[in-house]
Order: C-alpha cells, then sequence, then structure tokens
C-alpha cells in the first residue's frame, strides 16, 4: 500500500470546524423556526470526522537506525499512527512497521543501512477507521556511523595514538603523523586542544551541547582559523574534511574526559560528500 503527499490548505482547519457549526446549527433550526409540516426531515450536513495529519514530525540520525517522532494528536476517538517512507520526496510513501497506538508518537526504523537517504511521514487514524492525509513536513534523513569512547593520547605522551581517521570508522587511533589522520590531541601551554592534522580539515567549537543536538553541520561559517579548539569537557564540536576536489564529508566529536595524558571521544561521522546532515534532520536547511 502506497500513500501521496497531499498539501492541506491552512484554512482546512477553520473550514471544518466551521462545518461542524454549520451541522450543529442545521439540526437547531427547525427547534427555533418552530415545526413545519414542509420540513419535516431537514437535510443535515455532515461534519468531516478524519484527523488531522500529525505535526511536528522530525528525526534523529544514529547509526544503521533512524528515529522518527511528532506531536500528539488531540481527537477523542484517535486509535493510533502509520509511519510511511519513501526513497523520493513526494513519494509515493510505502507504510513501514505496524500500526502504532495513540499513546506512542515516536518509531525507529532499524531497516536502513548508513549513507542512504530515506524520506518519512505520519498519519493518524480513528477507531472509525478514517485516516488523515501525510503529515507536511519534508522529513529526510541519512543514517551514519558513530563510536563512543575513543581514546587519543597526547602528542608528546605517545604521537603513535594521539591522531584520528574518521573515515576508517574504526573508533581506534593511529599515528598523529600518518597522511589520513584528520584531528589529534596535543597539550601546549597548559592548555588541552584538538587540532586539525591537515590543512584540508577545520574545526569550530560547537558549545555545551550534547552531540545528539549537533544537527546541520554548517559548509562556510564559524571555522577555527587556528586549525585547534581547546578541549571542554562536554563541549560539541563540528569537523569539515575536505579533498582535492573541493567535496567534504562532515564530522562531529564530543569531549567526553580531558586529562593531561588524554581525551575521551564520542563521535559521528558522515560518509556521505557534500551532506551537511549530522544529527535531527526535519529537513530544514541552514
Amino acid at each position: 500500500m502506497t500513500h501521496h503527499l497531499h498539501t492541506r490548505n491552512p484554512i482546512d482547519r477553520a473550514a471544518r470546524l466551521s462545518g461542524a457549526v454549520v451541522a450543529v446549527a442545521a439540526v437547531m433550526l427547525p427547534l427555533v423556526a418552530g415545526c413545519d409540516d414542509n420540513h419535516s426531515n431537514p437535510v443535515v450536513a455532515e461534519a468531516d470526522t478524519t484527523p488531522f495529519p500529525p505535526d511536528g514530525v522530525f528525526s534523529v540520525t544514529g547509526d544503521g537506525v533512524v528515529s522518527i517522532y511528532w506531536n500528539a494528536n488531540w481527537e477523542d476517538d484517535l486509535a493510533g499512527y502509520r509511519v510511511w517512507r519513501s526513497a523520493t520526496f513526494p513519494g509515493p510513501y510505502t507504510q513501514i512497521g505496524s500500526d502504532l497506538p495513540a499513546s506512542q508518537t515516536y518509531y525507529d526504523d532499524t531497516d536502513v543501512v548508513n549513507g542512504e537517504t530515506w524520506f518519512y511521514a505520519v498519519t493518524a487514524f480513528d477507531r472509525a477507521g478514517h485516516e488523515s492525509d501525510l503529515s507536511e513536513e519534508n522529513v529526510f534523513d541519512t543514517p551514519r556511523p558513530e563510536g563512543f569512547n575513543l581514546v587519543l593520547v597526547e602528542l608528546g605522551q605517545d604521537p603513535s595514538h594521539a591522531g584520528y581517521d574518521f573515515s576508517s570508522l574504526s573508533g581506534v587511533p593511529q599515528s598523529a603523523a600518518l597522511g589520513t589522520t584528520d584531528i589529534y590531541y596535543e597539550v601546549s601551554g597548559g592548555v588541552n586542544y584538538i587540532v586539525c592534522a591537515d590543512p584540508m580539515v577545520d574545526i569550530q567549537d560547537y558549545g555545551l551541547i550534547d552531540l545528539v543536538g549537533v544537527d546541520w553541520a554548517p559548509v562556510n561559517d564559524g571555522w577555527a582559523p587556528s586549525k585547534q579548539a581547546e578541549a571542554i569537557v562536554g563541549h560539541s564540536y563540528i569537523l569539515r574534511i575536505r579533498n582535492s576536489q573541493g567535496d567534504f564529508n562532515m564530522a562531529k566529536i564530543q569531549v567526553m574526559e580531558v586529562t593531561p595524558t588524554s581525551v575521551t571521544l564520542d563521535w559521528a561521522y558522515q560518509a556521505v560528500l557534500n551532506s551537511q546532515e549530522l544529527a535531527p534532520a526535519g529537513g530544514a536547511m541552514p
């Protein structure tokens, strides 16, 4: 079964509510006007009881998983939700998974492969079987690899374990001197630094924010001219890794622990060239 995206007119909600008012007015009119034998069976307009499309739909990018979230609908007779997926926008969309209960406003799509982009939508249905149009947000997501507890040793302590190559996806440190190394850890003048190992790598401090909150990487703004950033516990950082053809991959890290001899990082890497997507997607452009 497929579902095609229809754009609902912004005045639909008001129109449907006014339709319900007209229906009530039609029922009440004979009571106000008195009995009329010639109009004893008035035609009454039926209110549209189809649920409204869920709103606030967004996705969270994972490693081999995409999590979809939405706001709860308000209808009293709501029975549940259906999640839909397409390889293109605006569809057609195919339902994934089983019908969800009205109490559940999220869905984890594990039938995905890192590097592949999918588009998502959600519908609501009531106990009478009426189903809403697809949600209107253009929600798309590209799962990407991630890792946890990557330990880089301080450059002066052990340069052979000070660096990391994000494209390796290994979660294993390597020599800071290797040509594939993107970043390394160094303490200079008593300050702890994450340093870009190559002129084609850029870094910026994204502030005190959890890694999952780093959603969309900038392309041209905020990069540190010094090619390094102070390693601060709890801070997340965005990295742009360019190649000789002018293309780029994005990565992000969060500093989990810092000592004079090592730094511990959580990380994620967008393997799709020129994709700025790193976490919650929602289809929003920067």
